[in-house]
């Protein structure tokens, strides 16, 4: 087979078996093209994966910077290409077109996570008290109001069919684009109301599916659009941030932590596979615990000269 068409059988096998997200298997696609494109350019005679010696390992372990005096990338970067490249080669493995792995013992970088960006207090409160005065402002609330109350991605979000929120219930069934898993999300008073409020227009979106949320089309709205109207939001609010979807599910995600909300339960929310994501916020946790400490704290400040 062609290195092609292996490819394209990888791809088939995440996207129909895995149930990877279209962004995640998109994302995996441009590594293996990039990874073709390095083959094609220095070692032209390479026709099939089978053919793979130690030469094309190196010009591989190159063009993805997996040497140890490579700085060219973000550790991230490297680490999730080396992922790409080893779950290819398990693949093949896997289908017995290969023997072994070659990128198997290859040790990722160690990637530092940054802590995830959340709006203050004060930002979340000028932005969901915003008074909206048309359909599409209405809209944008509600959507800014269940991403913060639920912690949603927002690929969940503009995923959520009518049926898929329950007022009922207060709850909404989240179907998640990592591996197509099912979960129920609590939803708030606040975020009821606001979502109560745009259903009783939606009929002026001229809807033609059964999106819960529509765009000015009738028809499901992209992520995109979620981005720039939370944008305009922001901007409305008079806030002077970068304002996404994910800071309100990182906001959601903090708010839980620092009132006692135990990991478990978070990470179940959240929809992450691992506890390991969702410890990222036991962090930000410790930073908030000791701003609180250093504010209340009589003996917080006192320098280390007076005890000496």
């Amino acid at each position: 087979m062609s290195l092609d068409s292996d490819i394209e059988d990888f791809v088939s096998c995440l996207e129909h078996e895995r149930r990877y997200s279209v962004a995640t298997v998109a994302s995996y696609r441009r590594t293996m093209k990039k990874a073709i494109e390095a083959l094609s350019s220095q070692a032209p005679q390479i026709k099939a994966w089978t053919e793979i010696g130690i030469n094309e390992m190196r010009i591989l372990a190159r063009e993805f910077n997996f040497g140890q005096d490579a700085q060219k990338l973000s550790s991230s970067s490297v680490a999730h290409d080396l992922y790409v490249l080893s779950s290819f080669f398990s693949f093949m493995v896997m289908k017995e077109r290969l023997n072994q792995n070659p990128f198997e013992l290859i040790k990722a970088p160690k990637v530092k996570r940054p802590l995830p960006k959340i709006l203050t207090g004060a930002e979340l409160s000028k932005l969901l008290d915003i008074e909206a005065k048309n359909p599409k402002e209405l809209r944008d609330l509600a959507i800014a109001e269940l991403l913060y109350s639920s912690g949603l991605r927002v690929s969940e979000l503009t995923a959520l069919r009518l049926s898929d929120y329950d007022a009922q219930e207060e709850e909404v069934r989240v179907v998640a684009g990592k591996g197509g898993k099912t979960r129920i999300v609590p939803v708030g008073g606040k975020a009821r109301e606001r979502i109560a409020a745009y259903l009783n227009s939606r009929s002026y979106f001229n809807p033609v599916d059964d999106a819960l949320f529509v765009s000015r089309y009738g028809r499901a709205m992209t992520t995109r659009a979620v981005e720039q109207n939370l944008k305009k939001l922001a901007q409305k609010a008079g806030l002077n941030i970068d304002l996404f979807p994910h800071k309100l599910r990182h906001s959601f995600a903090t708010e839980l932590v620092e009132n006692g909300a135990d990991l478990r339960s978070v990470q179940e929310m959240l929809g992450h596979a691992s506890l390991a994501a969702t410890q990222i916020y036991t962090n930000l946790d410790y930073v908030h615990l000791r701003k609180v400490y250093d504010a209340a704290h009589p003996r917080a400040h006192i320098k280390s000269k007076e005890h000496r």
